[in-house]
Formats: structure tokens, C-alpha cells, sequence
């Protein structure tokens, strides 16, 4: 089964899509993860019980902004050198990951994986720095097992995004409903307000989002950051203050009850607004 790959310039191989383990990959960097961490940028940082993100490890983002977090992760490591690919992730656009400070030279696509997402992944793991990997891409427990074997051997880390939608999952042999693999850390979105939105008028500014990180280990004592997620400029910044004295909305948008503006907004990105209706 082909899967086609998407180049951040959009456009796929002159030649036409290819499977996956065609990818031309020979200048990927060498990992050599025991030697070192992934660069993470600053305004992130307070959500990692290290100074960067550990070689072989999955990270998952959920709630409102979630895209948009888990691609600010990705997009330093290419930033600094590192290779991404993004998987399942359609509806993802290259002017959302430029925003991020992505380099694009170093960044590709696999929208749609389907039944190939184990053979997918197994391609990347350790020819790439990170994935970020929708949500909803499944695995058989047998692959997910043995690719998390594999992420630990070759040091390629995880970034999954998204909310579980184990109605739309993709892949077959689903068994871990909230998603390909059991996060390390999982950093959830609790509560989010857009600026610049009145009764019916105005546009999506900027989105303050409280993050709220927890994992295993050293990672269970729960770690929060508040966020421009992003600013009026498209830059993912740090809230000044104090998180108990951050002002917030009288309205505002929780993980569970988020409003989805992808659409709407037609900025590929996963906007969610305080209202109770969509914009337009």
C-alpha cells in the first residue's frame, strides 16, 4: 500500500507518492539520543521535568489549542536542526507551522496513513527526530508495543495531538482508546479564552490557554504554564505572573466543552473561541 508524502512546500516527488519507505531520508541527522536532549523553547520548558524533551519518549496534547502546542514542541526541534514528520494530520497547513518557527525544509506529511500506520511509523522511528502523530491514528496492542520498544532503541520521540475520537479513529486493530501509544506526559489544555471577539463582531486575536502537564515518574507532580497559544502575532509566548493571579473571563472555554473553529476560521489551525455559537 502507498502512502503518500507531503513536502512542506506541498508538493509531493516529481516522480509521483511512494511508500513510505522510500522517503529520502539519507540526510536525516543521527539522533544519538544518549548523548543529548531535544531543544524545547523556553516559554515550554516549565511543562518538563528536564530541560528538553527525552529521546524515545511520547508526549500527547489535549483539550483546545492542542495542535497548536504539540506543533510548537515539533516546530523548535526542526528550528534547531532536528527532521518532523507529521502523521494523520490532514488538515494541518504549512502557513500553521511557519507560524510556529518551523524550518520547512525539514518538515513532511503523511495526511492519511489508513491501515499502514504501524508500517508508517516504523519507517520514521529513528530516521526522524519527532512525529507528531494525530490522536486518532490506531494501533494493534502487538504494534504498539513493539514500536514503543523501538522508539526507547532509536531514541525518535512521540508528539500525539488532538482529543481522542474513537469514533474516528484511523487504523485497524484499535486497542488503546486514548491513542497509539500510553503518553509519558500528557499536557492537557484545561481552560482557554480568545481575545478580540464581541457580541458578533471582531476576530480571533490572541488565545490564553492554562496548561497543565503530568506523567510518570518524575513527571507526576503536575507542572502548569499559562500560555499566549497563540499571540496576536502567531507566536507561542509565556503569560507574565503569577498563574493564581492570571485574570481570566467571566466565559471560558474548558477541554471538555471546547467549541471546534477550524473550519470557520479557515486557518487550519484548532481554534476554539468563549461563545456558544461559531463565528462566520
Amino acid at each position: 500500500m502507498a502512502v503518500q508524502l507531503r513536502r512542506a512546500a506541498g508538493a509531493l516527488d516529481p516522480a509521483g507518492p511512494r511508500g513510505v519507505g522510500a522517503l529520502d531520508i539519507a540526510h536525516a541527522a543521527d539522533i544519538g539520543h544518549s548523548k543529548r536532549l531535544l531543544p524545547v523553547a523556553d516559554e515550554l520548558a516549565s511543562l518538563l521535568t528536564q530541560p528538553g524533551l527525552v529521546p524515545g519518549t511520547v508526549l500527547a496534547a489535549h483539550g483546545p489549542g492542542a495542535l497548536t502546542l504539540a506543533t510548537a514542541f515539533a516546530a523548535e526541534i526542526s528550528r534547531t536542526g532536528g527532521w518532523v514528520t507529521a502523521v494523520g494530520l490532514g488538515r494541518m497547513g504549512v502557513s500553521a507551522v511557519a507560524e510556529r518557527g518551523a524550518s520547512l525544509d525539514r518538515w513532511a506529511f503523511v495526511d492519511e496513513p489508513g491501515g499502514a500506520a504501524a508500517e508508517v511509523l516504523n519507517a520514521l522511528i529513528g530516521n526522524v527526530d519527532v512525529i507528531l502523530l494525530a490522536a486518532g491514528v490506531r494501533l494493534a496492542a502487538a504494534h504498539s508495543r513493539r514500536l514503543r520498544t523501538r522508539l526507547r532503541e532509536r531514541g525518535t520521540v512521540v508528539i500525539e495531538a488532538g482529543a481522542s475520537n474513537p469514533a474516528g479513529a484511523r487504523g485497524v486493530g484499535a486497542s488503546n482508546p486514548a491513542g497509539a501509544f500510553s503518553p509519558d506526559v500528557t499536557m492537557t489544555v484545561e481552560r482557554a479564552a480568545w481575545t478580540g471577539l464581541g457580541h458578533g463582531h471582531g476576530r480571533l486575536r490572541e488565545r490564553r490557554a492554562e496548561v497543565v502537564a503530568a506523567g510518570r515518574g518524575a513527571a507526576s507532580l503536575p507542572r502548569r504554564a499559562v500560555l499566549w497559544l497563540p499571540d496576536a502575532n502567531g507566536h507561542i509566548t509565556a503569560v507574565h505572573g503569577a498563574i493564581d493571579t492570571v485574570s481570566w473571563p467571566a466565559q471560558v472555554v474548558s477541554a471538555q466543552d471546547g467549541i471546534s473553529m477550524a473550519n470557520a476560521s479557515g486557518s487550519g489551525d484548532d481554534a476554539v473561541v468563549p461563545l456558544q455559537r461559531r463565528a462566520g
